[in-house]
């Protein structure tokens, strides 16, 4: 980092209809030191009455890092994980007891 410059922080882009509880999850996994960005996609309505097997159902590689799915109560959200470390993020989302192992 050159002299005068100041880094912006990592921020996670928040839909304004998103909820605290996947929130704190997302800018956790934001803080982690792998992880570039994280921005939520789509959300839509989930349907049934079951409960979800874990917070983060799927991870799916891309090219700019990991397409994740998160299960909330009412909802499905997609988010975009920016990463350059796709395995060391998935690992730590295992630690955190977010996916299912």
């Amino acid at each position: 980092m050159r002299e005068g410059i100041q880094m912006a922080p990592k921020r996670t882009h928040h839909k304004h209809s998103s909820t605290k509880g996947y929130r704190r999850v997302l800018d956790r996994l934001a803080d982690h030191p792998a992880v570039h960005r994280v921005a939520t996609g789509r959300v839509t309505p989930r349907m049934g009455a079951g409960r979800p097997v874990a917070l983060i159902s799927k991870v799916r590689p891309v090219a700019s890092g990991l397409s994740i799915t998160i299960n909330v109560d009412g909802a499905i959200i997609d988010a975009y994980v920016i990463t350059d470390r796709q395995q060391e993020v998935i690992g730590f989302m295992d630690e955190q007891g977010w996916t299912r192992s």
